[in-house]
C-alpha cells in the first residue's frame, strides 16, 4: 500500500504548475474544446488534454484562477505518468503553493496491476490523509469471485519524510477476514532507513517445539545499524542473538553474535553421542557465536581486512532454527592485500576452528605470499613464492619456505595441431620442531619438471550434427619427492577434469612426482541450429620411472592408472543426463562413480544423482599420520523432485540416502503457492543424523508474502 501512496503523491506534485501559466513551467494545454476566461479564471471545458512534464492528464472540465493560484479538475479526472501508471478522481482541487487540497473517489491502477481505491485524500502541508482506503496487488484474481487478500483502513496518514499510520486496518484473505490491528505506523517510502519491527520467522520441530525469531531493527545513523533478533523456542531455551553494522569512508564493519544456556545440551541427555564434548559444554555454562567482519580500502593497490568466526562447539550453529551454519572449517584472520596488474601479495595469519578435529587445529599461521606474472619470449613468465608458519597443539612448530617458477608457451602447429610447453621448478624448504615425533623431517627440495602437451581438435560435420573430436597426449617429466611435508594435500588424485595435467594435488606449492604419459580424447557434438547434444571424455595416464607410494583411491597407485570418464547427454533443453567415473582395469570394477538425470518440463521438474566410491580422508591438522593413507568406502543418493497441477501450486520433495549401508538421512515433502500477489511455501522435513546433541527431528516450516505489502 505505501508504494501505491507514494504514486499518489507524485500524481498531486504535478498539479504544482499553478504558480505559473505560461510554457516555461513545462506545462502544456494540448487539446480543449472550449476555453473561457472570466474574471481571474482560465476555463477549459470538453475533452480536456493537459501534458506536464512527460505526464498527460485529461478531465471534462479544468479551472485555473489565477489571483488565489488554484486548479479544480473536474468529471473523470485521468492521469497516466511515465512509469506508466493510471490515476482516476472524480474531481481534484489544489490550493496555492500545495498547502492544501482534496480529490474524492480515487482509483489507482500502477504498472504492475496493483489496484488501489479511498473515498477521498486530503492534503494539508505536504501530508495526505486517505478515507477508507483499500488496496491489494491482485489482478489475475479479479476473474474469480475473491481475490486472494487485500487490505483495508478506515484512516491513511502519510508523511512522505517520515511515516504512513494505519487506523483499523484489516487484512482479508479470499473474502475472509484474517488479521486486525486497530493502528499500525510503518516508514514512508521516501524513508530508507526507520527504526521498527522486521518481518518474524517461525518454524515448529518435533525437538525445537515452536520457535519464533521476532525482528527489531534500530536505525542508528545513516551509517549505522543494529537489529535485536532473539530466538525463542518452546523447549531447549531462548538465544540472544544481535546484529550490528557500521559503513564509513573506504569501509566497513559488521558484528554478528548469540549467546544462551546450556539448556539445549541437557535436552540431548545421555543419548549425545559425544559425551565428553556435551559434558565440557554444560561445564562451560554457556554456548554461542560470533561472526565479525572488518575491511578498509587503503588505496587503489592495498587493501586490509579481519575477521573473527567462532563458535562455542561444533554442533551449536545446527541445534538452533535461523543459526544454520554448514562451514567444517571456521577462521578467523587478518591480511593485508595487494593488486599491482597481474601480481598480487599477501600477509596474512589466521587462526582455524574445525568441527572435524577440534583442537588438533593449529592456533595461527603467518602466511606471506607473492605472485608476479610477465610476459617473456612469446610466453608467460609466473613466479609465486611463500613463507609460512604454522603451530600446532602437542608441542610441534613448522615452518615453510617454497618458490613455485614457471614458463608457459602456446604453439599452434600446422594442420591445426596445438602444442603447449610448461616449465617449472619448485624449491622447498620445510623445518620441523616437535616434542612427539612423526615421520616429518626439516629438508630442503628442488624439483625440475618439464610437462608437453598435443591437442588436434578435428571438426566432423555431418547434415544432421557437427561434432569436435579432440585426442590429446602429454607427457610430464620430474623427479620423485623424496620427502613428505606435512603442508601438501596428500591425496591426489587422477579424475575427468585434471588428467590431462597428471593428477595435480590441490595445493598450488605441489608438483607432480615421478614421470608419466597422458593420453584420452575429448568429443563434443553440437545440433546443426546450435546447441549441445552430448560431451564425452576419456583418459589415463601411465608412469614411465618408479611408481610413488600412493593410496588405491587416488587412481595413480599403479602403473596404469584407473581409466576416468565423464558423459554428459543433452536430449532437450528440458533434459539431461550428467556421469563421472573411474574404473580399475586391474580389478575390473568401478572404483568411483557418479551419474543423475536433471528434468525441468512445464508442470514436472527432478534432479536425481547417485555416487559410490572410495575417498582417502588426510588431514594435515593431526600430529599423528595414522588417517595418510586410509579408504573409507561412501555412497549415496539424492532425489529432488517438483510438480506442478496448477499455474500457481508446485508440489515438491526430496530425498536424501547415504552412509555404508546407504541408510534414508533426511526426506522431505511440501508445496509452493505463488500468484502476482502472494508466495506461500510450507515444509515438512525429518533428518535422521545423530551426532553430539543432534537428534533426528521432523521440522515443519511455513512461509507466507504478501506482495507489496510492508
Amino acid at each position: 500500500m505505501e508504494r501505491s501512496l507514494k504514486f499518489f503523491a507524485i500524481f498531486l506534485s504535478f498539479f504544482f504548475f499553478i504558480q505559473s501559466t505560461n510554457c516555461d513551467n513545462n506545462i502544456y494545454f494540448i487539446n480543449s474544446d472550449e476555453t473561457n476566461y472570466v474574471d481571474d479564471e482560465v476555463i477549459c471545458k470538453g475533452n480536456v488534454i493537459i501534458m506536464y512534464e512527460g505526464r498527460i492528464i485529461s478531465a471534462e472540465e479544468v479551472t485555473y484562477n489565477q489571483k488565489n493560484e488554484n486548479v479544480t479538475a473536474k468529471g473523470k479526472v485521468i492521469l497516466k505518468d511515465e512509469e506508466q501508471n493510471v490515476y482516476f478522481f472524480d474531481s481534484l482541487v489544489v490550493h496555492k503553493n500545495f498547502e492544501s487540497g482534496e480529490g474524492k473517489n480515487i482509483k489507482v491502477i500502477m504498472q504492475d496491476r496493483s489496484r488501489l481505491a479511498a473515498n477521498r485524500c486530503i492534503l494539508k502541508h505536504g501530508n495526505f490523509e486517505l478515507e477508507n482506503a483499500i488496496y491489494t496487488p491482485c489482478y489475475e484474481c479479479l476473474a474469480f469471485d475473491e481475490l486472494t487478500w487485500q487490505a483495508k483502513a478506515s484512516q491513511v496518514y502519510l508523511d512522505l519524510e517520515d511515516t504512513i499510520d494505519y487506523e483499523n486496518l484489516t487484512l482479508e484473505m479470499l473474502g475472509n477476514s484474517v488479521f486486525y490491528l486497530p493502528y499500525l505506523s510503518v516508514p514512508s517510502p521516501k524513508v530508507k532507513r526507520k527504526t521498527g519491527f522486521l518481518a518474524p520467522k517461525f518454524s515448529i520441530s518435533s525437538k525445537r517445539g515452536f520457535s519464533l525469531l521476532p525482528q527489531y531493527f534500530i536505525n542508528i545513523s545513516e551509517q549505522q545499524e543494529l537489529i535485536l533478533k532473539p530466538i525463542i523456542t518452546q523447549r531447549i531455551g531462548s538465544v540472544g542473538w544481535l546484529y550490528y553494522g557500521s559503513r564509513f569512508e573506504n569501509g566497513e564493519f559488521n558484528i554478528d553474535a548469540s549467546i544462551t544456556g546450556t539448556k539445549s545440551v541437557k535436552d540431548a541427555g545421555q543419548n549425545s553421542t559425544n559425551k565428553e564434548e556435551t559434558d565440557k559444554i554444560l561445564k562451560s555454562g554457556y554456548r554461542g557465536h560470533i561472526f565479525s567482519n572488518f575491511r578498509y580500502e587503503i588505496d587503489e593497490i592495498w587493501r586490509c581486512s579481519a575477521s573473527v568466526n567462532l563458535a562455542s562447539d561444533r554442533y551449536y550453529l545446527k541445534r538452533f532454527p535461523f543459526l544454520q551454519n554448514n562451514d567444517r572449517v571456521l577462521e578467523s584472520n587478518a591480511l593485508l592485500e595487494g593488486f599491482d596488474d597481474r601480481n598480487y601479495t599477501l600477509v596474512k595469519t589466521s587462526i582455524f576452528q574445525t568441527n572435524m578435529v577440534g583442537d588438533e587445529a593449529p592456533k595461527a599461521l603467518p602466511v606471506i605470499e607473492r605472485n608476479f606474472s610477465t610476459d617473456l619470449f612469446d610466453g608467460t613468465l609466473n613466479i609465486d613464492a611463500m613463507l609460512m608458519n604454522l603451530l600446532f597443539n602437542h608441542g610441534r612448530e613448522a615452518k615453510k619456505a617454497a618458490s613455485n617458477i614457471s614458463w608457459n608457451k602456446e604453439f599452434i602447429a600446422p594442420y591445426g595441431n596445438l602444442f603447449e610447453l610448461k616449465i617449472l621448478a619448485t624449491l622447498k624448504a620445510l623445518n620441523v620442531n616437535e616434542k612427539t615425533k612423526t615421520n616429518y623431517d626439516s629438508f630442503f627440495e628442488a624439483t625440475p619438471q618439464v610437462s608437453l602437451a598435443w591437442k588436434w581438435p578435428l571438426l566432423l560435420s555431418s547434415d544432421l550434427l557437427d561434432a569436435v573430436f579432440t585426442p590429446i597426449i602429454g607427457i610430464i617429466a620430474a623427479g620423485n619427492k623424496k620427502h613428505t611435508d606435512i603442508f601438501e594435500e596428500q591425496f591426489s588424485e587422477i579424475n575427468d577434469i585434471n588428467f590431462l595435467e597428471g593428477g595435480k594435488s590441490l595445493s598450488q606449492y605441489n608438483i607432480d612426482y615421478g614421470s608419466r604419459i597422458c593420453y584420452g580424447a575429448k568429443i563434443s557434438t553440437y545440433k546443426k541450429d546450435g546447441g549441445n547434444l552430448a560431451y564425452f571424455t576419456i583418459g589415463r595416464t601411465t608412469d614411465i620411472t618408479d611408481i610413488a607410494n600412493k593410496p588405491e583411491a587416488t587412481g595413480m597407485k599403479y602403473k596404469n592408472s584407473n581409466i576416468v570418464t565423464a558423459l554428459d547427454l543433452f536430449f532437450t533443453d528440458e533434459l539431461m543426463f550428467t556421469s563421472s567415473a573411474n574404473y580399475s582395469t586391474r580389478t575390473k570394477e568401478w572404483l568411483r562413480f557418479r551419474y543423475g538425470i536433471r528434468a525441468t518440463y512445464k508442470y514436472f521438474d527432478t534432479d536425481f544423482m547417485i555416487f559410490k566410491g572410495r575417498q582417502c580422508s588426510y588431514n594435515p591438522f593431526f600430529v599423528q599420520e595414522q588417517d595418510l593413507g586410509k579408504e573409507e568406502e561412501y555412497k549415496g543418493s539424492m532425489f529432488d523432485f517438483g510438480l506442478k497441477p496448477t499455474k500457481n501450486l508446485r508440489l515438491k520433495g526430496g530425498l536424501v540416502f547415504g552412509s555404508d549401508k546407504n541408510k534414508l538421512i533426511k526426506h522431505s515433502v511440501g508445496m509452493e503457492y505463488q500468484n502476482e500477489c502472494t508466495n506461500i511455501d510450507m515444509t515438512v522435513e525429518q533428518t535422521k543424523y545423530r551426532t553430539g546433541d543432534l537428534k533426528p527431528e521432523t521440522a515443519f516450516w511455513f512461509i507466507i508474502t504478501l506482495k507489496n505489502l510492508g
